[in-house]
């Protein structure tokens, strides 16, 4: 399974179709840098010194880099293929968190964000966020002054179709007072509103198959695990199921089977939409040396 990020708007909720997923993939490093803010150049007491990568060169590759020092001191030292800085609030009182997103370039991965305070006298991670392939959008949904940090997952990416059919799921972090948690529920027409588009989608394929047009049994169950998963994340999964008890199966009786089979692994997947993806950092070094023998 596989856990991601998406810099969309609430308004415009990403609906992931067969054929725009592998070019949104490839585009992705492309449509990053040309969004990114300029580099943080300060930040409170610290300083930020970042270098862009290099194209090759004499068959060699130069990674970007980014250290974050206090006067001489390095504190944390950064390398990735693409590393953009920007400052959002996302806790109350003191500065703006400094928000590290990094891209390893690829088809298909990987954004991680990297969130870091100061506001209690020290350099300190808030959260490591390992997205997969959607990069963050930061609203202030609930108007407090501090936003929350929206995201797409690809948890059920490959699970029983192509990446390219793979399904999104809605979901929201946000400070619970104490740290930054899953707060999806509380937001929860965002998953609400992906699970409908997925519903009409599902609908017009089995409308369409009759016939001598043939389903396209991939998209089906792939748009079937998509509204399922965005409304049990919403709250609503046994309303899902009624809807699709009455509207969907009673059509398409063999797609029963199908969800009776795997309604637990669907379960488990959106259930671990932030589970073993938010974590927090406390090296100076990332990657980890022994995740990256070229780490500086």
């Amino acid at each position: 399974m596989y856990i991601g990020v998406g810099r969309f708007s609430v308004e415009g909720v990403p609906t992931p179709h067969r054929w725009i997923m592998p070019a949104l993939a490839l585009l992705l490093s492309a449509a990053v840098a040309q969004s990114d803010p300029p580099p943080v150049k300060s930040w409170g007491r610290y300083t930020l010194q970042t270098t862009p990568n290099s194209l090759p060169t004499d068959s060699t590759y130069v990674q970007g880099t980014l250290k974050l020092k206090q006067g001489n001191k390095t504190l944390l030292s950064i390398k990735d293929d693409m590393i953009s800085t920007e400052l959002q609030p996302l806790r109350p009182g003191g500065l703006p968190e400094l928000v590290i997103t990094l891209f390893s370039g690829g088809a298909h991965c990987c954004t991680t964000t990297l969130i870091y305070t100061q506001d209690n006298g020290r350099l300190e991670n808030i959260g490591e966020l390992a997205q997969g392939n959607y990069p963050a959008s930061f609203r202030d949904l609930n108007k407090d002054g501090t936003k929350e940090i929206m995201f797409y997952s690809d948890s059920l990416a490959y699970y029983d179709w192509s990446f390219a059919s793979s399904p999104a799921i809605g979901g929201v972090l946000g400070w619970d007072g104490l740290r930054l948690a899953d707060r999806t529920r509380a937001y929860a027409y965002i998953p609400g509103n992906l699970a409908a588009d997925y519903l009409k989608q599902l609908q017009a394929a089995l409308k369409t198959s009759t016939g001598n047009t043939d389903v396209d049994e991939e998209g089906v169950k792939s748009q079937l695990g998509g509204y399922y998963g965005n409304m049990v994340v919403a709250g609503r999964g046994l309303e899902a199921e009624k809807v699709l008890n009455t509207q969907i199966f009673p059509k398409a009786p063999k797609y029963r089977t199908w969800f009776t089979q795997h309604r637990g692994d669907l379960i488990g997947a959106t259930y671990a939409l932030t589970e073993g993806r938010l974590s927090i950092f406390s090296g100076a070094v990332y990657p980890p040396p022994d995740q990256n023998e070229d780490s500086p």
